[in-house]
């Protein structure tokens, strides 16, 4: 992700966050300025200043020609931090409450979102968390296990290399690339592969046959280690 993406996901347009990053690096400017400066058109400039203003990322200053200014990246970022704390505020009181078959087959796609919910399983787990996935993977949730292990729960990994995780059980195995596995609490599973692509699919579950069949699984996997 880079800066003119990262700026999209707090609510500008493309041309809004071009038009946010020139404003920071040329101080203050008029909107035929940045209409050379990026590119855009004119007519699109004053148009997207407007808007970029009206969610906080530019003032004006007044003069004749009138001028534009950005609002410095750390107070934008606490800003907008703010404004999305009081919306996720909202979300968890008032959203009513999620009705799900509890034993439910949910597929997950795409890289990001498998991550997330990895994260979550392991963020929430009240006991025990069983994961097998290559150590190319494996680093993108060491810091969660980390945490669930000074939380005091029991974290057994089974990886392709040895992982130095303080407090987690760690079996090595040859593991396939992309491969994962993950059981929180013997109450929730999630199977299926995770590469890094928006391709990625995943299998989630709280149905128990699936889980004993995972955990099974794993209990192999886990034998296999100690013969290696």
């Amino acid at each position: 992700m880079n800066l003119s993406d990262a700026l999209m996901k707090t609510g500008l347009t493309r041309h809004e966050s071009e038009l946010y990053v020139a404003l920071n690096r040329e101080g203050e400017v008029t909107g035929y300025e940045l209409a050379k400066i990026t590119g855009i058109p004119r007519a699109n400039v004053y148009q997207a200043l407007s808007a970029l203003a009206d969610k906080g990322g530019a003032r004006v200053v007044e003069g004749n020609p009138q001028k534009y200014i950005a609002v410095s990246a750390e107070e934008y970022c606490t800003n907008k931090g703010r404004e999305m704390q009081e919306t996720l505020q909202i979300i968890r009181a008032e959203a009513p409450e999620l009705r799900i078959a509890p034993e439910g087959y949910v597929t997950i796609s795409g890289h990001q979102n498998i991550l997330n919910k990895m994260r979550y399983i392991i963020g929430h787990a009240a006991q025990r968390v069983y994961i097998s996935m290559t150590a190319d993977e494996l680093h993108l949730v060491r810091d969660d296990l980390a945490e669930a292990i000074v939380k005091g729960l029991k974290i057994v990994i089974i990886t392709s290399e040895g992982i130095p995780i303080p407090g987690a059980i760690v079996h090595t195995i040859h593991k396939k690339h992309g491969q994962i596995r993950l059981i929180a609490d013997s109450k929730e599973v999630l199977t299926g592969e995770l590469t890094g692509s928006d391709q990625d699919v995943c299998l989630y579950s709280k149905n128990r046959p699936l889980i004993d069949l995972i955990k099974e699984s794993l209990q192999n996997e886990i034998l296999l280690a100690g013969k290696g």
